[in-house]
């Protein structure tokens, strides 16, 4: 019988922390969808239209966290630069 090594341990907890990543974020895009989606009947919008337009949205939404991250980031750098007394 094999001994289960370190290097055995951590190839395991690589392979277990990817598949909980890949869980989570289908999770994540799931919800994010389902979200959209609502928004998208409540305004009046066919199922079908919504599933033929979701990857532009998601895509659209993507870019726009990204926008928004930079724009956050610029702002907490702003704010917490040192003083030049």
């Amino acid at each position: 019988m094999k001994r289960y090594t370190l290097e055995d341990h951590e190839a395991y907890r690589k392979e277990q922390d990817a598949k909980a990543a890949k869980e989570a974020e289908e999770r994540r895009e799931a919800v994010e969808k389902a979200s959209a989606r609502q928004a998208w009947i409540r305004d009046g919008g066919a199922e079908a239209d919504f599933q033929r337009e979701w990857p532009r949205l998601r895509d659209e939404g993507r870019r726009r966290r990204v926008v928004d991250a930079d724009k956050h980031a610029r702002e907490q750098m702003r704010l917490h630069s040192p003083s030049r007394i």
